[in-house]
């Protein structure tokens, strides 16, 4: 859990200073009173970036050169302290964790996971596939960290393998379509392991959440199991760039056997993604984070409640206000 934040030039906040309850914290305040601002922070200190999307340089106060961000976590009796700043003027950026320098941002995801909602999860279900690879690969790299090392080389095999495709370089392709052939095969198993662990529970607790209706998640591999990446290499070669393996996997989400972007409201929409991950913190238990931006935007009186009751972990919350339900938490804090 996260104990203490401290925020220097970050944002709307010059110099403050935040503790938090194991428990469900809820930030309420106008519009423009920094709630938002105050959540990517916390998501900041778990993921080494903005949730929102924002380049570092445009997350420093106005008229400042810099920012920090500074943290409390305790995990399993163990205190973490963990400090992110950021220069401008040099774009550099430092991440120390027990002052110690770290170089990669699953360092700091393997201890202090994070599972995040906003109003942008109607992209998860609406958006292209890319939306929707990323939410399963976050959450299979939270149970499976070396998950994140399997993308990354397979990132690096597509990057060498796109720039000989584009040159045409026929007789050196070979061996890199092997290589992301094989990494295929493992990320693609572990994808669908998830999906098939998850799916039970995610049938149930979306079936509460959306009032006596199932939703389901299918994974839409791109290669076939009997298809090998050098069947499309004439393919390739004409197109310039790799068309199959995992980066053009595809998921879609369904309720009641619909498709979910065709046929749900916005509220179920955003009710069928937080039943997606609280199905995920169901299964395998992790002690991730749970940040949500303003989720009761969209959803009525039945919605609230059954989500804030399945809120188990350390679980932030944004409102512009909270008038009921405000028993239901363990820390108020008002911006």
């Amino acid at each position: 859990m996260i104990k203490e934040l401290s925020l220097l030039n970050f944002r709307n906040f010059s110099q403050s200073f935040f503790t938090f309850e194991n428990g469900k914290n809820l930030l309420i305040g106008t519009n423009g009173s920094g709630k938002t601002n105050l959540l990517e922070a916390i998501g900041y200190i778990s993921q080494g970036k903005s949730f929102r999307k924002t380049l570092d340089r445009d997350l420093i106060l106005w008229g400042q050169n810099f920012f920090k961000i500074e943290a409390k976590v305790e995990k399993n009796g163990i205190l973490y302290e963990i400090e992110v700043s950021y220069e401008k003027t040099t774009n550099e950026k430092r991440i120390t964790v027990n002052k110690k320098l770290i170089e990669r941002y699953s360092t700091l995801f393997s201890i202090f996971p994070s599972i995040i909602s906003s109003d942008r999860d109607q992209d998860v279900i609406d958006g292209p596939p890319l939306e929707r690879r990323k939410i399963i690969n976050r959450l299979i790299s939270i149970i499976n960290p070396s998950f994140l090392n399997l993308l990354f080389d397979y990132n690096k095999v597509l990057e060498n393998k796109n720039a000989l495709l584009k040159a045409k370089a026929t007789h050196e392709i070979s061996p890199w379509n092997q290589k992301q052939e094989q990494l295929t095969r493992e990320i693609s198993k572990l994808r669908r392991d998830f999906i098939n662990e998850i799916s039970e529970d995610f049938s149930q607790i979306s079936f509460e959440f959306l009032n006596g209706r199932r939703a389901s998640i299918s994974y839409i591999p791109s290669l076939d199991e009997k298809d090998t990446i050098n069947d499309f290499l004439s393919e390739e070669l004409e197109l310039g760039f790799s068309n199959h393996g995992v980066h053009r996997d595809n998921f879609e989400f369904f309720i009641e056997g619909k498709h979910a972007r065709t046929f749900a409201s916005e509220g179920e929409k955003r009710l069928t993604i937080l039943s997606f991950y609280l199905a995920f913190l169901s299964h395998y238990k992790p002690d991730s984070l749970i940040i949500l931006d303003e989720p009761f935007s969209v959803l009525d009186k039945r919605g609230i409640e059954v989500v804030l009751s399945h809120l188990r972990n350390q679980t932030f919350i944004s409102a512009p206000y909270m008038d009921s339900y405000k028993e239901n938490f363990q820390r108020i804090i008002e911006l």
